[in-house]
C-alpha cells in the first residue's frame, strides 16, 4: 500500500482535495498521509470498500489521534459514495515531470509514463566466475523459481520476484540483484583484461563487480564520498570474491588519484533518478525541476575531474539513472565543446533510443529501469 501510494501520490491527492472544507494543519499531515492510503484502497485494491474504510479509520488512534475517525470516515465515505475517476498516467506525476516527458521525448512519453507506473521485474546477474548462467538458470528451477534470459549473457529476469535470501547460492556470491539496463556497461567500455580502471561513482557496485565478472585481473580502484556506501561496496566485494581498491573519496577532486592515469573510466553520475521511478516512487514527492541545474553542475564537475585521470586513447562511459537531457545529452554537449581532446563514440542498444550523444533506456521496455548512456574517447 505504501508503493501504490506512492506511486498513485498526485491521482490520489487530485480526489481527495475536493472533499476538504479547509487544508489539513502542517501538525496533521500524518492524516492527510492516512487519507492518502485509504484513497488507494478504495481505488486500486479488491479490498471491500467497508473493510478499507474501517482499517483506515481504525489507524487514526494508531496514529495518536482518535479525534480524527469521524474526519477521516466522513472524507472516505464521500469519496466512496462519488463515481471512481479515471486517471491517465501522467496525473500520477507531478506537473513538471510529465511536461518534461512530453517535450523531450514525444513519441514515447505516453509509454514512458505508462511504464513508470508498473512494477519493475527483479533482474539478477549471474556471477560468472563462481557458475554458469545457464547452470544457474536450472538452480532456479529446481528451487521452483521461473526466469528468463535478460538483455545480456549474465542476466536473468524473473518471472516473479522473490526474497534475496530464497536465490539459490546468494550468500555464497552466485548472483546479484541488479536493473537489466545497468548491464550494458562492461560492453560498452570494453576494457581489456589486465587495464587500469576506475570507477568514480561506484557505490553500490554493480557495474563494477560485472566488469571485474568479466575481466577479473582488471586493476580496478573505486571510489564512493560516503562511509556507509564504501563499506557496502566492501561487503558486496567479499560476497562475490572480487578483488578491488576500495576508496572513500570525493572525486569532484583528484586528492586520491596517485597519477597513474586509467584505461577505462566508469562515470555513474549522481541524478534526479528519474528512471527509476518504478522501483522508488517516492522520488515523484522528493525530486522537482530544481534539481536538475545543481545535478549537472556536480556531473560537469565530476566529469572534467575524471577526464583528467584518463589516458589517451582510454574510453570514459558516463551513465545516469536520470531521463531528463539536463542531466544526460546537455552534460556531454558542454563537455565537448570545451574539452579539446573529448569525443564520443556511436553505439547501439538492443532497447530504448538513440539520443544524440548517447542513448536513452526507458520504462517503456518493461525489462529495464530509465537508464543513458555515452562513451567517450580520450585522443
Amino acid at each position: 500500500m505504501l508503493f501504490g501510494a506512492l506511486r498513485n501520490y498526485y491521482s490520489l491527492a487530485q480526489s481527495l482535495e475536493p472533499l476538504l472544507s479547509r487544508p489539513i494543519r502542517d501538525r496533521d499531515q500524518d492524516l492527510w498521509c492516512l487519507l492518502i492510503v485509504g484513497a488507494y484502497q478504495l481505488h486500486y485494491l479488491r479490498i471491500p470498500d467497508h473493510a478499507a474504510v474501517h482499517a483506515t479509520v481504525s489507524a487514526c488512534a494508531a496514529l495518536g489521534k482518535p479525534w480524527a475517525r469521524g474526519f477521516v470516515n466522513g472524507v472516505l465515505r464521500s469519496l466512496q459514495r462519488g463515481p471512481k475517476p479515471s486517471f491517465d498516467a501522467a496525473q500520477a506525476h507531478p506537473d513538471w515531470f510529465a511536461d518534461l516527458i512530453r517535450a523531450e521525448m514525444p513519441r514515447q512519453a505516453d509509454a514512458v509514463l505508462q511504464g513508470n507506473q508498473t512494477r519493475a521485474p527483479m533482474s539478477l546477474r549471474v556471477n560468472t566466475t563462481r557458475i554458469d548462467p545457464a547452470d544457474y538458470g536450472r538452480a532456479l528451477s529446481e528451487a521452483g523459481i521461473e526466469s528468463q534470459a535478460g538483455l545480456v549473457a549474465e542476466q536473468l529476469i524473473l518471472n516473479q520476484p522473490v526474497a534475496r535470501h530464497t536465490l539459490p547460492g546468494y550468500a555464497d556470491g552466485l548472483v546479484s540483484i541488479q536493473d537489466a539496463g545497468a548491464g550494458f556497461a562492461p560492453q560498452l567500455l570494453a576494457p581489456q583484461c589486465g587495464a587500469r580502471l576506475l570507477d568514480a561513482c561506484a557505490a553500490p557496485g554493480g557495474k563494477l563487480f560485472h566488469l571485474l565478472e568479466r575481466c577479473p585481473d582488471l586493476d580496478a580502484v573505486a571510489l564512493d564520498v560516503a562511509p556507509a556506501r564504501v563499506a557496502h561496496l566492501r561487503d558486496e566485494a567479499g560476497r562475490l570474491g572480487h578483488r578491488a581498491s576500495i576508496l572513500e573519496a570525493d572525486a569532484t577532486t583528484r586528492e586520491w588519484w596517485d597519477g597513474t592515469p586509467f584505461h577505462a573510466v566508469l562515470l555513474d553520475a549522481p541524478c534526479t533518478g528519474s528512471g527509476t521511478l518504478r522501483r522508488h516512487p517516492e522520488m515523484k514527492l522528493l525530486r522537482g525541476a530544481d534539481d536538475l541545474a545543481p545535478n549537472a553542475e556536480r556531473q560537469a564537475k565530476l566529469l572534467s575531474s575524471v577526464w583528467h585521470t584518463l589516458r589517451p586513447g582510454g574510453k570514459l562511459l558516463y551513465c545516469t539513472c536520470s531521463l531528463f537531457s539536463a542531466e544526460n545529452d546537455a552534460v556531454i554537449e558542454e563537455f565537448l565543446a570545451n574539452t579539446a581532446d573529448a569525443r564520443t563514440s556511436a553505439f547501439v542498444l538492443p532497447a530504448g533510443l538513440s539520443t544524440r550523444h548517447g542513448w536513452q533506456l526507458t520504462p517503456a521496455d518493461w525489462r529495464t529501469d530509465g537508464f543513458y548512456y555515452a562513451l567517450l574517447s580520450k585522443d
